[in-house]
């Protein structure tokens, strides 16, 4: 019995250390998006909101990140909100959550005159933190959103000793589809 405990435990453990990163995004279909060809932040510090107990060297490493992104892309920088195609801002933070999983499990002998019927009941408990970067483009013209994009994982010891490597996987799984396809 020891044995199988220990086994579970390193399945789980390995399971959630390798979770990857889980991205989506949403955008106004009428928007033409190939009309875009600079950017500018959304405000002087870059977000919209950080959660306040986020390092301000996780807001720079974002905004290197995004910045970086999407001048790969081949948009332009630039420091006049007044004269951008787009403003980008965004969100960061995190919450600690509970996952409860129920488990049955047929035990197939259960004494010596009975098969059969009788479940192991295997509750599962399990604390975690999720973390949640968002990044959002709003079109200076129309001064409204028009694309929003979003990641979320379950922080392991791992992102937290290397944030740099967790921040550029989360942004480019965020803006790997940005900007849209226009519909004609």
């Amino acid at each position: 019995m020891r044995y199988s405990t220990l086994g579970i435990l390193i399945s789980i453990l390995l399971t959630t250390g390798c979770e990857s990163v889980k991205t989506r995004t949403d955008h106004d279909p009428s928007i033409d998006f190939s009309t875009y060809h600079s950017f500018a932040w959304v405000s002087d510090d870059m977000s919209l909101s950080v959660q306040h107990d986020i390092s301000p060297l996780t807001g720079e490493r974002i905004r290197k990140s995004v910045a970086a992104t999407l001048t790969g892309k081949g948009f332009a920088f630039t420091e006049d909100r007044t004269a951008a195609d787009f403003l980008v801002g965004f969100t960061v933070g995190s919450r600690d959550r509970v996952r409860v999983d129920a488990n049955a499990y047929p035990v197939g002998f259960a004494g010596p005159y009975r098969w059969g019927r009788t479940y192991y009941q295997d509750i599962d408990v399990r604390n975690y933190t999720e973390g949640r970067l968002a990044i959002d483009v709003f079109d200076v013209r129309l001064k409204r959103p028009v694309w929003h994009g979003f990641a979320t994982k379950s922080l392991s010891v791992r992102d937290r000793e290397d944030p740099e490597g967790l921040i550029g996987r989360a942004v480019t799984g965020i803006l790997a589809d940005f900007p849209p396809v226009s519909a004609p």
